[in-house]
């Protein structure tokens, strides 16, 4: 395989691992007479972030989403699109079944294929304390409170302790009244290979019901030889419990299915 697409394999591959899924008292002092109010620390609304994943971690039994994998490479001009059909089941994991693709048969097997091998990979066991925003793996700065999609958010800068597979560096943003993740951007905190100059990128997260899921992930790659590499992945049509097991009973017949990370012919 030539090393620019390794290059790009593996820099798609990590950017999928990075991937991680109440109300404070605000203090309070008085100054010269004006009453000055403070948030809370980093530490505070990390650890009330960790507690309510946590929470909602348990009470999420399973669901069923579709997506849609767009991986783009201007400089080769070559383009792939894959439809793909995930189904969680509380405490098993994950199952992703490939429903339809267009596109370069190339890139559909030595990209897409391999970012679903490496999403699965990154959720098992032994890598799962990689991929939490957590404080093992960062440390975190208070930077502001700001307004996005309609979510008042904390900003918080992070940096991994260590350059590791699968964590970040960059800013989450945390909503204030839930806790919960509504934007990661940054870059990987160790880079994919000497040949990749530059990756960034940018994933969202929506509400349904109290839960909160990954609603796009959007990533640009700069490949020495390779130029620039792009992927997009839409999530939609989140089916939870009751409705996620009649969903499965619609299932289409998958062209491949990937089970624990290998694609099953």
């Amino acid at each position: 395989m030539p090393r620019t697409t390794r290059d790009l394999i593996s820099t798609v591959r990590e950017i999928i691992g990075i991937l991680p899924v109440t109300v404070f008292f605000l203090s309070s002092q008085v100054q010269g007479g004006e009453l000055i109010v403070k948030g809370p620390s980093a530490e505070e609304v990390v650890n009330r972030m960790i507690e309510m994943n946590r929470s909602r971690a348990a009470r999420l039994p399973q669901y069923t989403s579709q997506r849609l994998y767009v991986v783009d490479n201007r400089h080769f001009a070559k383009k792939a699109e894959v439809a793909v059909q995930e189904s969680y089941l509380n405490p098993d994991g994950k199952d992703l079944k490939v429903v339809s693709a267009t596109g370069s048969p190339f890139i559909q097997h030595n990209v897409i294929d391999k970012l679903i091998e490496a999403e699965i990979e990154a959720t098992r066991d032994e890598n799962r304390d990689q991929t939490h925003i957590t404080p093992q793996n960062y440390r975190f700065r208070f930077l502001r409170t700001e307004e996005i999609n309609d979510h008042s958010c904390y900003v918080l800068e992070v940096t991994p302790k260590v350059p590791k597979k699968y964590l970040m560096r960059g800013r989450i943003w945390v909503d204030v009244a839930e806790f919960a993740i509504v934007r990661m951007e940054g870059s990987p905190a160790k880079n994919p290979s000497f040949w990749t100059r530059k990756v960034h990128f940018v994933r969202r997260y929506e509400k349904h019901g109290p839960f909160w899921l990954p609603s796009s992930l959007e990533s640009e790659s700069e490949i020495l030889i390779a130029g620039t590499s792009t992927l997009k992945i839409e999530y939609f049509a989140y089916q939870i419990g009751a409705e996620a097991v009649s969903a499965n009973e619609r299932t289409l017949s998958p062209s491949q299915e990937f089970v624990d990370g290998r694609p099953r012919p």
